[in-house]
């Protein structure tokens, strides 16, 4: 018994050795390692009906881009895709891969569809017009667009959506709503989040969606009048494609825009009666959350003909004073919670504390379901065209997710500021050494920028510059003293706009190699277990049964950010 016991031992601490010494080199290898693929050199951040605010995609496409669009809906397409050519090419190659063999036919479906409001077919056509121009050997036509722009029909959907208003929220705030879209994505185009801004010219309202490059209709999305309109899965098992029928994605973005008028009050009950008028492709809620009460869930059945096919909820009395809604993926009339609720939205409102958008949101962001939260918009309504929106998309199966996105209404509809810049660098070092750090930001008039940066030791501001919007910038810094520095670096144009500070955090010194400890017992022996603090670990355990015959190996899973003693 005690050969087996110094045997384990031995394997133990040859297991821990190896690791700290694999994570040294992984280490000194992520610090090295700055990949930033937006360049100006291969994308263009303004064209004549659009730019790009924001942007951070990996070598492989995957991350976000904010966009600002303006004009008509074809000029609106045709710069979508002068901006974003290459990743709505993609989408459509993976969306032929993903559906394979039906392709075809599903194409075919699409021009025996509804399609609302009609000028969805010119937005459409601008895209698919400049595609052609860029990208002629693609060969992509607007029945390509139109079936990626019905993928919420053809795909199931688990989702969350929550609202509130009256003594939930305290002013300026006058309605909260975050939606989270639970969605497997079928292929890693669907890992390219984009925060759309339309700002259309003939009259309709300003809206803007969360989706993917070359969305044109909408799975969620809120517009200038603070009503978020957003789909949930509910009797969707089989999608109704006869000729006539019309997308629910379709009816989505038809909700968001078919109204222009200030009197909030009276939208719900146009945008269901208008519904009505049209057969839907697939079942499900449709979420019309307008703000301070007036909105409610509309029922999509494709199972029943003619208008019964639609059903409406409104806010009930019996549910939290009838100021607040919640959505999942189960009916209910309103006077309770539905069977399906799994993130604690009756405690959330039995404390009528006023919430905050932070509150609001984190409710939503469940842990274990992070392989399915695809997006999260949130969105703090204060008034007409007046509004914070948060904006957060999946990056991997793994729960990897893009930063949160922060922007204001007019931010998006009025750019002029330059975006957040972007830093990478060590987050840790020692003290006389230099280290570098690189950034960008992207002004949305495409103004050349300069650099104000702050390295957290209390020496003055430096200002460098100017530099092209969207050009990489690398400086560097020497901290002489040990302590904790915040590196702060925001962006001014050349019209004295400023962006939001950057702020980074390094550690100077070095982190020594701290060690986890694990006591477990082995044949009555205490035995401690180590780990390195920037992995986490599966490290093999050696336990013993109180007999001392029976020898079971096992794991234990070590969190980088927890201790054990």
């Amino acid at each position: 018994m005690k050969t087996i016991t110094a045997v384990i031992t031995i394997f133990v601490c040859f297991l821990l050795l190896t690791t700290v010494i694999s994570a040294e080199k992984i280490t000194k290898h992520e610090i090295k390692t700055i990949n930033i693929s937006f360049s100006p050199n291969t994308v263009s951040s303004i064209v004549e009906n659009g730019a790009i605010l924001d942007q951070e995609l990996d070598e492989t496409g995957r991350g976000y881009t904010v966009i600002s669009l303006w004009g008509s809906s074809y000029e609106m397409g045709y710069a979508q895709a002068e901006l974003l050519g290459e990743y709505i090419v993609k989408i459509v190659k993976e969306n032929k891969r993903h559906l394979g063999d039906k392709y075809d036919s599903v194409k075919q479906l699409m021009m025996d569809l509804i399609w609302m409001p009609t000028d969805i077919h010119d937005e459409i056509k601008g895209m698919v017009d400049c595609l052609n121009k860029t990208h002629p050997l693609e060969d992509i036509d607007m029945l390509d667009i139109m079936v990626f722009n019905t993928i919420g029909d053809w795909e199931y959907a688990s989702c969350r959506s929550h609202t509130c208003w009256g003594r939930y929220v305290s002013s300026p705030v006058k309605t909260l709503s975050t939606r989270r879209l639970d969605y497997t994505v079928p292929y890693s185009s669907a890992y390219h989040h984009v925060l759309c801004a339309r700002a259309p010219n003939d009259g309709s309202p300003c809206w803007v969606s969360l989706g993917w490059p070359g969305l044109v209709t909408a799975v969620t999305g809120v517009n200038e009048y603070g009503t978020m309109v957003s789909l949930h899965d509910y009797k969707s098992y089989n999608a109704d494609a006869s000729p006539g029928r019309m997308p629910r994605m379709i009816a989505c973005r038809y909700m968001l825009t078919y109204i222009n008028d200030t009197n909030v009050s009276t939208h719900l009950t146009k945008v269901y009666n208008e519904l009505r008028n049209y057969e839907i492709m697939t079942g499900g809620f449709i979420n019309y959350y307008a703000p301070e009460g007036y909105g409610g869930v509309i029922t999509c059945n494709p199972y029943v003909s003619g208008p019964d096919a639609y059903d409406l909820r409104r806010p009930c009395e019996n549910w939290h004073h009838g100021e607040a809604m919640i959505t999942t993926n189960t009916w209910t009339d309103g006077n309770y919670t539905p069977i399906d609720e799994d993130f604690g939205a009756d405690a959330y409102y039995n404390d009528e504390t006023p919430k905050t958008l932070e509150s609001h949101w984190n409710l939503l962001e469940v842990p274990g379901r992070v392989h399915l939260n695809t997006h999260i918009l949130g969105v703090a309504y204060r008034n007409h065209n007046d509004m914070t929106i948060w904006a957060e998309g999946k990056l991997n199966i793994f729960g990897k997710r893009t930063p949160r996105l922060e922007w204001e209404w007019n931010d998006l509809f009025n750019p002029q500021k330059p975006s957040k810049p972007h830093i990478y660098g060590p987050s840790s070092g020692k003290p006389k050494v230099e280290y570098e750090y690189t950034f960008y930001a992207i002004d949305p008039n495409n103004d050349n920028l300069y650099y104000i940066i702050d390295w957290g030791d209390n020496n003055s501001e430096t200002t460098i510059g100017p530099y092209r919007s969207g050009e990489k910038v690398t400086a560097a810094h020497t901290w002489n003293e040990k302590g904790i520095y915040t590196i702060k670096i925001k962006a001014r144009d050349t019209t004295g706009f400023e962006s939001q500070w950057a702020t980074l955090k390094i550690n100077i010194p070095k982190s020594k190699k701290t060690l986890y400890l694990l006591k477990t017992r082995l044949n009555n022996h205490l035995y401690t277990l180590t780990s390195h603090p920037s992995l986490s670990l599966y490290l093999p355990i050696a336990s013993i049964e109180n007999d001392a015959t029976d020898l079971k190996i096992f794991c234990i899973n070590i969190a980088p950010t927890t201790r054990f003693i």
